[in-house]
């Protein structure tokens, strides 16, 4: 048996999403997006999977190629479809990064066990996919500013906020008020 959608919703889900939350979440999410390594690929898409609307989008706009760190989200001009549904446009700096050259022989290896063990910071609401600035196997090339579209909404299931690549396209009437 089938039940209606609108009997399992969350009733957080339809309140209004603010202006100020769209654009931080906006601009976390511009950040994580824009942040790639090849070294550790899997990062990435475990950590958009938590914010996006749906988890298969959690591969796009990347091939899986390179490294990149994205920083200093600044959000600007907003579009709201609808009180649930809200377009930020967010400027990020990403920095992408070359391959360093293989040390020669003789050479000291970083010490791996030094990188765990970090305490989490006090405030701490989520992962982050962007790189450490600093790897000695990456050497980081000349910034570059970013701009993205970033459609939020909440999630149906507990109204949590997410990004829906979906509302980005087909007709806008279709999309207004849908999700």
């Amino acid at each position: 048996m089938s039940v209606e959608p609108s009997f399992t919703r969350s009733v957080r889900s339809w309140e209004r999403v603010s202006d100020v939350e769209a654009s931080s979440f906006a601009g976390r999410f511009a950040c994580d997006f824009q942040s790639f390594d090849e070294d550790d690929p899997w990062r990435r898409a475990e950590v958009l999977r938590e914010v996006l609307a749906d988890a298969q989008a959690s591969t796009w706009g990347w091939s899986g190629v390179g490294r990149q760190r994205a920083d200093a989200p600044l959000p600007g001009r907003l579009y709201r479809r609808s009180d649930t549904v809200v377009f930020v446009e967010v400027l990020v700096r990403a920095t992408p990064y070359i391959r360093a050259p293989v040390p020669g022989p003789g050479a000291d290896p970083e010490n791996e066990s030094e990188r765990g063990g970090l305490a989490e910071p006090p405030g701490t609401i989520g992962r982050s996919c962007a790189p450490p600035e600093a790897d000695a196997s990456w050497t980081a090339a000349e910034p570059r500013w970013v701009r993205m579209t970033v459609p939020v909404t909440r999630a149906p299931e507990d109204g949590r906020l997410v990004v829906d690549p979906g509302l980005l396209s087909g007709p806008v009437d279709e999309q207004a008020g849908s999700r």
